[in-house]
């Protein structure tokens, strides 16, 4: 009652009852005479890595005037 009846088993079976043909060697597929998109470099997203935070830091964030200590003999 609350779904839509095209998500039922019926509607389901009936996408799945077409058979699907494998693709044909390269020598029988038409030329592309559309437009060839390159993506620019300068925009795309940097895949690997942490990502960088956008959030306004404040004086929490800044640190304690500690002297620094070595962190395996905790000397200054």
């Amino acid at each position: 009652m609350f779904v839509d009846p095209v998500y039922s088993l019926q509607n389901i079976y009936k996408a799945y009852q077409m058979s699907f043909h494998p693709l044909q060697n390269e020598e029988y597929w038409s030329t592309h005479n559309g437009p060839n998109f390159i993506p620019d470099p300068h925009i795309r997203r940097k895949t690997s890595g942490r990502p960088t935070t956008a959030r306004i830091h404040n004086e929490i964030d800044k640190p304690i005037n500690e002297p620094k200590k070595c962190s395996y003999y905790k000397n200054e």
